[in-house]
């Protein structure tokens, strides 16, 4: 009978890169992603994808991680879950074919400002800044840009160049300026005041994945966007001290 390994939260054995079981694992889930399937194979997926995820997200623990760093990894609470929440969804396939996880300040999910590490076959990327901001946290950035078009360029020009490494995307945008906003038509922060996500991404191959340069990899993209991650936390943070319910939102995420 195999023995369940038992770490501290913040621990796990040293990286050495996702298997070549793991990707092959992942590209037959794509292939195959039933229950059946699933549950045959579900002890490859925690010991060669899941647990080498955590393995990865120890790297960036406080006790291990590099201390310039102003995002933290946790093997526990910073791994997305491999189920899909189908209850709304027209595409009922119940798993996803990746395995993704985020470094963040605390080291859990769900928080503003994110560094993502996505493992596909064929299609990993690392990628960081803020995903889906909030009505409210988005505006505020949005009034951000449009009093200060500098600010907000210069943040970003490193990620702007044709030879940088990192893409700066959005995965979402408007078609036309937001309302109240239409005044700004002319700003040179014009089209960046429709995107609804600030993120930059790095490509990464199956065989960066598959080593420990992926380690690099993920502190070089944390290293790159802490201007942008500083940029979005100020906007947060003000918002937040502007806000006269900042007591209720304090202990909400307490």
């Amino acid at each position: 009978m195999t023995k369940t390994l038992e770490f501290p939260d913040d621990v796990r054995p040293d990286f050495q890169g996702f298997s070549k079981e793991a990707f092959g694992f992942l590209d037959g889930l794509k292939r195959n992603n039933d229950r059946a399937w699933f549950t045959d194979r579900k002890a490859l997926y925690d010991a060669e994808v899941k647990f080498q995820m955590e393995c990865l997200l120890g790297k960036f623990a406080p006790s291990r991680g590099p201390s310039a760093l102003p995002v933290r990894g946790d093997p526990k609470r910073g791994m997305f879950r491999v189920y899909r929440d189908v209850r709304f969804a027209k595409d009922k396939q119940p798993y996803k074919s990746h395995a993704g996880a985020v470094l963040s300040r605390t080291g859990g999910r769900g928080e503003a400002g994110i560094v993502y590490i996505h493992i596909e076959p064929g299609a990993c990327f690392v990628s960081a800044g803020f995903y889906a901001p909030d009505r409210d946290f988005l505006t505020a950035w949005r009034n951000r840009m449009a009093q200060d078009p500098d600010g907000f360029l210069d943040t970003v020009a490193p990620f702007s160049g044709k030879r940088s490494k990192y893409v700066l995307r959005h995965r979402g945008a408007l078609k036309t300026l937001p309302r109240g906003f239409s005044e700004h038509a002319e700003s040179p922060v014009a089209e960046f005041l429709k995107w609804k996500h600030f993120l930059i991404a790095r490509t990464v191959t199956d065989r960066q994945a598959q080593s420990r340069q992926l380690i690099e990899i993920v502190r070089e993209t944390a290293e790159a966007a802490i201007p942008l991650l500083n940029y979005g936390w100020d906007i947060y943070e003000t918002m937040l001290d502007a806000d006269p319910r900042r007591h209720m939102r304090t202990a909400e995420e307490s």
